[in-house]
């Protein structure tokens, strides 16, 4: 796998694991996780066009189980619909940063400076801070 989609993976899995609270490369079959992967497996393969068994090498997978996930996604999107929030979100949250940073699905850079680009990723990260601080202190008032 190339330094790019490597880069893609972790942030797709790490948006993932944000928004549930799993960790999808923990090696179980309880649903949530399954749920999940499925999320996960959807996005990198319609959105950044990763290979099955790319994605299964890096979950740990077969290839056979990412074509199970891709095919039974349905379930989440029909019945499961807090999982299917999960993704509909991350797809919104990957839709503004394209256009604010200014990259297509694929990665590839607009005539934007790298400084420009640099400096929307450490703001990134300050925002992410910000929202998980913000939501353990919600946690801790209302619990």
């Amino acid at each position: 796998m190339t330094e790019r989609q490597i880069k893609d993976l972790n942030y797709i899995k790490d948006r993932v694991e944000f928004y549930t609270g799993l960790d999808i490369r923990k090696n179980t079959r309880e649903r949530e996780y399954v749920y999940a992967r499925m999320i996960f497996c959807k996005i990198m393969r319609e959105e950044f066009l990763m290979t099955m068994s790319a994605i299964g090498e890096y979950l740990g997978k077969s290839h056979c189980t990412i074509v199970h996930y891709m095919k039974n996604f349905d379930t989440i999107k029909n019945y499961e619909h807090n999982y299917f929030k999960v993704y509909n979100y991350i797809q919104l949250e990957m839709n503004a940063e394209h256009l604010f940073i200014g990259t297509n699905f694929m990665g590839k850079k607009r005539d934007i400076s790298e400084d420009i680009l640099e400096f929307n990723d450490k703001i990134q990260k300050v925002i992410r801070t910000a929202v998980k601080k913000s939501l353990k202190e919600y946690e801790a008032i209302t619990n």
